[in-house]
């Protein structure tokens, strides 16, 4: 038996945006071998793709994000590769894109063709969780477009409808909510067929009632793989599979993912303020692949963006959806003992039945946005006075190897949360995206600045990067500038600083932001406040000596700090003695605040 996938070539969703795009630049073109290859080249140019055999003479340009790699240039290392089928390097690059609906690039079908939800999905018209929720839904083995998965190999599933169907079952017979990491790895990625679904829900309690967990695991790939020695390999695909199938579903927002600190160990489950929309999808579709009768009706039924019909279509299945919405968001608020702020009110108030279906639409997405409100007002009250979590968070900062091990998008909060313990903003928004409980599902996008801080008297981005590589300057000091001066013209009724943190500054980063404040990004000077995570954990440590004496400093305090930091450009030779200046003035400012 074979397990189902959705690419060996493009492990991480976040990847397929990128590669739709350099696609993109072809379509039109017949997906010929000349276009496969010249698709695979388009992706080293573009630096999506890095082949492992690259010259010498090459590596500082491949190495170097600012320098610009001709199609030339790739061309020569791509075929330096020495590729036994050069064009299928192509081909494998545009299966998962085509396999997920976001175009249609087959050799045998003639021209590219970019379908309406990869253009959607590339013009931003849809956001990361809507495109892979449309793409998923239609994902199904077999199909006339795929040869991999096959009906006479017991293939016949919609793996996104039947993955929800599982987990909803085994909740109905559990009192353990969702699937572990291990179960889903081993139950979903293996789940093959839609009448298997039941089976699957037994074998999930019986895997959980096995005192030998490992015995059970090689039992279970004995029986899938129809043999008495499955190999490593195959036993490890269940995890590396599983862990993949999950960070596309996971995108989706229909499923409910949560990590241990380090974002290693996970356990997923059914989005509970989506209950009622799942239940509904549940009903009508059972998992079961469509029938084609030919590719051009698959074709057609993966290119229009209507298909397939969904419940929420319907304006009653909508009323419903937006009943449960602020049932949910009125029990989470007495629950959490979470004030319900009275323009909040106003929108809960709202006699949902009486819309049309655009207005219920929108009113549906205005009960999420307060359902995150509310969930992001309540985390917040759990952690500014916690001084256990707050030590917690000290120590991570302060341990530079364990830090290292985190997710990006993990990163990303554990800065929002330090910046929210402060406790003296008019708001903290991080713009990594988020599922309904508020935890990030992916990190920020490169277009903008990680987190947008508010206060009374100026206004704050805050950029982070786990990067403390020679190249961390190139990644990071440029986009910085960028993002800091848009940000500043956004906003331009108060001046704004930037925090960056890092495990590490590099001097060449330190260099760069040096030269912003002193000589000016684009013609004027900037604001820019280099830490590193220990030095950050400064803040934290000082916040925690005064919480013990029941004080508490404010924003006015930290921009004293910024400008004490911003005036050593002032006051030293150059950048390579700011990051230790940096020190002094942390620890005199955190004595004067404590004191």
């Amino acid at each position: 038996m074979q397990l189902w996938s959705f690419s060996t070539t493009v492990r991480n969703p976040e990847r397929i945006l990128p590669f739709l795009k350099v696609l993109k630049l072809l379509e039109g073109k017949p997906f010929d071998k000349e276009n496969q290859m010249n698709y695979q080249i388009s992706l080293i140019q573009h630096k999506y793709y890095k082949p492992t055999n690259i010259p010498n003479k090459y590596k500082v340009i491949f190495n170097d994000p600012t320098k610009v790699i001709s199609f030339k240039i790739a061309e020569e290392v791509f075929y330096l590769q020495n590729y036994k089928d050069p064009s299928m390097r192509g081909r494998h690059s545009a299966n998962p894109i085509t396999k997920l609906g976001f175009s249609i690039a087959r050799e045998s079908v003639g021209e590219i063709k970019i379908t309406d939800l990869g253009n959607k999905f590339i013009n931003g018209e849809f956001e990361i969780g809507y495109a892979f929720f449309k793409s998923l839904l239609k994902l199904q083995f077999p199909n006339p477009w795929s040869s991999d998965f096959k009906a006479e190999n017991g293939f016949d599933v919609v793996p996104f409808i039947a993955a929800l169907h599982l987990i909803n079952r085994v909740n109905q017979k559990s009192e353990k909510r969702g699937l572990t990491q291990t179960e889903f790895s081993l139950f979903v990625p293996s789940l093959i067929n839609h009448n298997l679904i039941d089976n699957y829900v037994e074998n999930v309690l019986a895997y959980r009632n096995s005192k030998d967990k490992q015995k059970f695991i090689y039992k279970f790939a004995q029986e899938f793989y129809k043999t008495q020695t499955p190999s490593e390999k195959q036993i490890n695909n269940f995890f590396e599979y599983g862990d993949n199938i999950m960070r596309y579903f996971r995108l989706t927002r229909y499923f409910k993912v949560s990590t241990d600190s380090f974002g290693a160990d996970w356990r997923i489950d059914i989005e509970p303020t989506r209950q009622v929309e799942i239940n509904q999808i549940l009903k009508k579709f059972n998992g079961e692949a469509f029938q084609f009768k030919t590719t051009d009706d698959y074709l057609s039924y993966i290119s229009d963006i209507s298909l397939p019909k969904l419940p929420s279509e319907d304006l009653k299945n909508s009323i419903q959806i937006a009943k449960s919405l602020v049932q949910t968001i009125y029990e989470f608020a007495k629950n959490s003992t979470t004030e319900i702020l009275k323009e909040e009110k106003l929108v809960l108030s709202t006699d949902y039945t009486k819309l049309n279906k655009v207005e219920i639409d929108n009113y549906i997405l205005r009960l999420r946005q307060i359902n995150l409100d509310i969930k992001d007002r309540k985390a917040k009250t759990e952690i500014v006075n916690n001084e256990n979590k707050i030590f917690e968070i000290i120590t991570l900062l302060k341990d530079t190897k364990a830090i290292r091990k985190i997710s990006p998008e993990k990163f990303e909060q554990l800065l929002s949360d330090s910046l929210k313990i402060i406790n003296d903003e008019i708001k903290i928004k991080p713009n990594y995206p988020v599922d309904d409980d508020g935890e990030p599902i992916s990190h920020a996008a490169g277009n903008q600045a990680d987190i947008e801080c508010f206060y009374k008297t100026y206004n704050a981005i805050c950029e982070v990067t786990l990067d403390t590589s020679n190249f961390q300057w190139v990644r990071e000091s440029q986009p910085v500038m960028r993002h800091l001066r848009e940000f500043e013209n956004k906003f331009s009724n108060l001046h704004s600083y930037c925090l960056f943190v890092a495990p590490k500054v590099h001097d060449d980063t330190l260099y760069h932001f040096w030269t912003s404040i002193k000589h000016g990004y684009n013609g004027s000077p900037q604001r820019i406040v280099p830490m590193t995570t220990e030095q950050f954990a400064i803040l934290l440590e000082t916040l925690l000596l005064l919480l013990k004496k029941g004080k508490r400093y404010n924003h006015t305090d930290v921009e004293k700090l910024y400008e004490e930091i911003i005036d050593l450009t002032n006051s030293i030779k150059g950048h390579f003695d700011w990051l230790s200046a940096i020190d002094k003035v942390l620890t005199n400012w955190k004595n004067k605040i404590a004191a």
